[in-house]
């Protein structure tokens, strides 16, 4: 570490104690900030909520606990960023995903979005989510905005499938219970392959579901056509 930076370090660890713990936002577009977040979901989703503390948190960065703490009033408020902060940056490569398809079909476009859900997951973030599950029976709050990613999320399946097979397609479709199928079983695939491994061959009834999900789409494009 520099000396410009050790004297950064040690200006922020003395002012520290003087800010309004819970009064501070928190500001994801701050490096330090996203670093912190980035280390935190590393940590959290490596060795749990409970056995994860700030100072560990910090050294995973060559940090002092006060660092973190001057930017989080603590442990629980870093729980609940993290949840966010993680789940917010994969729903944005979701988006990056869909953005970038240049198909042109619909069934093409579905399998697309569908893809995009699967293909931008990690460890680490199925991890913390398997933690979040756990934690919220005994937190309201983290239960809270657990529920409200995961409609988020579901608003964005919703969205893609609706683009993806065509207005008058979806109108013979019950297009919110359809995304919380695909939510849940993705969700379930996600955290049997975390758990199991190659043992639970996902990647095999990951393709099943897409292509009975394909078959559905490509039904729904027919129909779509007769009526026409």
């Amino acid at each position: 570490m520099s000396a410009e930076a050790a004297v950064r370090l040690s200006e922020v660890s003395a002012s520290a104690d003087d800010a309004a713990p819970g009064q501070r936002e928190v500001d994801w577009s701050n490096p330090r900030v996203a670093t912190i977040l980035d280390a935190a979901a590393r940590c959290f989703a490596r060795r749990g909520f409970s056995a994860t503390t700030l100072a560990e948190i910090g050294k995973e960065l060559g940090l002092r606990k006060s660092i973190v703490h001057y930017y989080f009033a603590s442990k629980d408020a870093l729980i609940h960023e993290v949840q966010s902060f993680t789940y917010n940056r994969y729903l944005a490569r979701v988006r990056e995903v869909l953005a970038a398809s240049t198909s042109t079909t619909r069934e093409a476009r579905a399998m697309d979005a569908l893809r995009s859900l699967w293909e931008v997951r990690s460890d680490n973030q199925v991890g913390l989510n398997i933690e979040v599950w756990s934690a919220s029976r005994n937190d309201p709050e983290l239960r809270r905005r657990a529920a409200d990613l995961v409609a988020e999320k579901r608003r964005l399946v919703t969205e893609g499938v609706r683009t993806a097979i065509g207005a008058d397609a979806a109108a013979g479709v019950r297009l919110e219970a359809l995304s919380t199928l695909i939510v849940a079983v993705l969700d379930g695939l996600s955290v049997a392959s975390y758990v199991d491994g190659e043992s639970a061959r996902v990647e095999e009834a990951y393709r099943l579901f897409l292509y009975l999900l394909r078959l559905g789409v490509g039904d729904l494009d027919q129909r779509a056509s007769s009526t026409g």
